[in-house]
């Protein structure tokens, strides 16, 4: 029996409703299922599936201890919550407004034909904050210039700096210590909306965003927490977003009248300066998140230069991008890196993201290894003791002509060939998206030879240079033999790591 989750379910219905084992409360059950539980930052996704599996084992338990009453209590009320296709399933801000609306049309069988057939501006009066229908960008303006990411650390400084992320915090604290909601508040709309508090029958819930604030490990939930307030400040002053799509072609805009440009301020979406508006790297972001731009990992990302105290999310990101040649100038930018990088310090670096990245991120990761040369061997002897990692290892001193003693065990050849099939499937999976949706700007030749990087040596000759030239390179003409080759020759490289 998965005892986790029981625990858990134990634990918020006899924090949350004074119920326990021994004083069960009829409802009690459903009320923390349907109520409680999906605002919970302690669960995982699919906990309701965890949860239906480990209850019979429960039920049985609470048998074979003299409770079968209490046993056939929670079996009632636990078989409709899981036949419920939608609890535990939906997202907690969808569930909340899920809930008040069912609330609100009387719970009947027919409530969500009702809600839908409602108005937005009567579906907000009856259950609301109900986000507005509005259509945001797909794509920039023509004329305006590719969308560009920053490093991690950055646009996480920005996030954690916001002032208006601070003020909703705070009032997401407020209203869940007080137990009450506050729907006069200049604040709840937008707090509700965006998952700093869900409205919940029983009180206020905080929701996603908040737990992604107060997240003490993972600062990158912190941006999305960011992006979704974002995300929903441009559906209630949807005015704003042509101004903002100005501001991104031409890089300023005049200052538009609209009572949303305070709170894009304190938000840190836009700077303004002698009457100019400007979007920020993080505004920018935020602006385009559909379409093409849905995936970050395929926007051009700017990583400035190397520096000593580089964080590793900030160097995933790096390599992320470079495999997918996705950094801005990238054959420039790399060897800028390179120019400025302490060889050995750089090399550490590297080594120590080893376990963090996969396939065309980890190959690249090692040929940037092999480019550094001799003077990584040092770092690189850390990968020779991780078994995950020592298949690599051995393999990048056989390649720089000092192979080391001994050999690796079959586990680690697996994981090494394994990273090299992935390798592949990553270059495949590359050029088809390229394929359905070219890249802004066109690649130029000098990038597309970084992939030599990124592939597994075998598969690094001047043929398959050639042949990514051409089917990459929109300046050279491809043949119509060229693609169905380069994926011949990558099946076949792929074939012979299986063998």
């Amino acid at each position: 029996m998965d005892e986790e989750i029981i625990e858990l379910l134990l634990a918020v219905a006899k924090d949350e409703l004074a119920a326990d084992l021994d004083h069960p409360q009829p409802g009690a059950l459903s009320t923390v299922l349907y109520d409680v539980l999906p605002y919970s930052g302690s669960v995982r996704d699919g906990w309701i599936e965890e949860l239906r599996v480990a209850f019979p084992q429960f039920l049985s338990v609470l048998r074979q201890t003299g409770r079968g009453g209490l046993a056939d209590l929670l079996a009632g009320e636990a078989g409709a919550a899981f036949n419920d296709p939608e609890l535990g399933r939906a997202d907690p801000v969808s569930w909340s407004l899920r809930r008040r609306a069912m609330i609100a049309l009387g719970n009947e069988s027919d409530w969500q034909a009702r809600w839908e057939a409602l108005s937005w501006s009567e579906q907000n009066a009856l259950a609301g904050p109900v986000e507005r229908p509005v259509e945001l960008p797909v794509e920039p303006l023509p004329g305006s210039p590719a969308p560009v990411a920053e490093m991690p650390t950055r646009l996480e400084a920005e996030a954690e700096n916001s002032e208006f992320l601070g003020e909703l915090a705070e009032f997401a604290q407020r209203v869940v210590e007080n137990r009450a909601d506050k729907p006069d508040h200049e604040l709840w709309r937008i707090a509700v909306m965006a998952g700093w508090v869900c409205p919940s029958p029983v009180r206020p819930q905080y929701g996603p965003a908040m737990h992604a604030w107060t997240a003490e490990v993972l600062r990158e939930q912190q941006v999305e927490a960011w992006l979704e307030t974002y995300r929903v400040a441009l559906t209630e002053w949807s005015e704003l977003i042509e101004p903002l799509l100005v501001a991104f072609r031409d890089g300023s805009v005049a200052v538009p009248d609209s009572a949303g440009m305070a709170m894009l301020r304190r938000l840190g979406a836009v700077v303004v300066e002698d009457g100019q508006l400007r979007v920020t790297p993080i505004g920018v972001r935020g602006l385009f998140t559909r379409g093409r731009w849905a995936d970050p990992q395929y926007w051009l990302l700017k990583p400035g230069e190397w520096w000593l105290n580089l964080r590793p999310d900030d160097l995933i990101a790096l390599v992320t991008a470079a495999s997918k040649l996705c950094l801005v100038d990238q054959a420039w930018t790399v060897q800028r890196w390179f120019d400025k990088a302490e060889p050995l310090e750089f090399a550490y670096q590297l080594v120590g993201i080893g376990k963090q990245v996969h396939g065309a991120a980890l190959n690249t990761v090692f040929g940037y290894l092999l480019r550094i040369g001799l003077e990584a061997a040092p770092a690189v002897e850390e990968w020779l003791v991780v078994e995950e990692l020592s298949g690599l290892g051995w393999r990048w001193f056989d390649a720089i002509g000092a192979p080391q003693a001994g050999i690796p065990t079959e586990h680690a050849r697996f994981v090494a060939t394994s990273e090299m099939v992935q390798s592949l499937d990553d270059l495949r999976a590359l050029l088809d998206r390229y394929a359905d949706c070219p890249p802004v700007p066109p690649l130029p030749g000098s990038t597309i030879d970084e992939l030599t990087y990124s592939i597994p040596t075998l598969l690094r000759t001047e043929q398959v240079n050639g042949l990514l030239q051409r089917v990459l390179n929109t300046e050279v003409e491809e043949l119509p033999v060229d693609r169905a080759e380069l994926y011949r020759l990558i099946a076949e490289t792929r074939r012979s790591f299986l063998e």
